[in-house]
């Protein structure tokens, strides 16, 4: 290589380092002038024994608001945003937990205000590592006004319900696994039947009227499990049963008429039956 590119070589890579080290030089500077406002709403959730529970608070900014930043991975300018997340751990008995959440947030002379907190709940469901599930539980929307059909946020409730089905993961394969899934729930704990009117919990709230207000959010798990998959499995007087049908799968298929059924495993148990598993016999006698 030339003396010529060598020295050009050199200029980039300095030039680099000056926009890397600027760049890391001006992060820190908003880093340190950064802050969350005073005012806040307090959120409180209970969650169920063996249920874990994560806020996600998103801020974009306030109108006629200049908040660009350049982006070096992106090579541009990008409008900023900020999460704000919270996270409380599962524990073996239920828990209540209160949450602090500020409604704006500031950085190097831009002004941002909340917009909407997102819920994630997480659970186990065995002592496998991989018992286990999160589902994105609905939130709190947060507007500017509300309409006359605006819904009260104050105060929600979520119904979680193990979802089951058969797996094909190498770790389960052919084992029952099972899926979160949460659902809005009315005053008293009912969810609808049909699956195209459930919603996810949460509700809408008026931003100008949360300061020091409680947002109260309540997860129940419910007593009943279902299947994952609407048809594939037969409701029998002692359990469900899992159809086979004209596919061939790995796993559970449609019920056909009369219905066909196929096992799956338990433990060390080789089963025709969820939950009631009675077979005795181990896999592989």
């Amino acid at each position: 290589m030339s003396a010529s590119k060598w020295a050009m070589l050199g200029l980039g890579l300095a030039l680099g380092g000056c926009s890397w080290v600027g760049q890391m030089a001006q992060d820190s500077v908003e880093g340190a002038t950064s802050y969350y406002s005073s005012d806040h709403f307090t959120l409180v959730v209970t969650v169920p024994a063996n249920f874990g529970f994560t806020s996600k608070a998103q801020y974009s900014p306030k109108e006629r608001q200049d908040c660009t930043v350049y982006s070096p991975g992106l090579g541009g300018s990008v409008t900023r945003q900020q999460q704000k997340s919270d996270k409380t751990v599962a524990k073996s008995t239920e828990q209540t937990l209160s949450t602090e959440i500020p409604l704006e947030y500031h950085i190097a002379g831009c002004a941002m205000e909340i917009t909407r907190v997102d819920y994630e709940v997480d659970a186990t469901y065995g002592s496998d590592a991989w018992d286990h599930d999160l589902d994105h539980a609905g939130g709190l929307a947060i507007v500017e006004t509300a309409s006359a059909t605006t819904p009260d946020g104050t105060e929600q409730r979520g119904l979680c319900t193990w979802l089951f089905q058969i797996s094909t993961a190498k770790a389960k394969k052919g084992e029952i696994e099972k899926i979160l899934s949460c659902s809005a729930a009315d005053i008293a704990w009912n969810v609808p039947e049909d699956r195209f009117k459930k919603r996810k919990p949460g509700g809408v709230a008026v931003r100008s009227e949360l300061t020091n207000k409680t947002v109260s959010v309540t997860f129940r798990q419910s007593a009943k499990e279902k299947p994952s998959y609407q048809g594939y499995w037969f409701k029998a007087p002692d359990g469900w049963k899992p159809c086979t049908g004209r596919w061939g799968t790995e796993r559970e298929e449609l019920c056909t008429t009369p219905p066909k059924f196929r096992t799956f495993k338990m433990g060390v148990h080789e089963c025709t039956v969820y939950p009631n598993c009675t077979e005795q016999g181990a896999l592989n006698d």
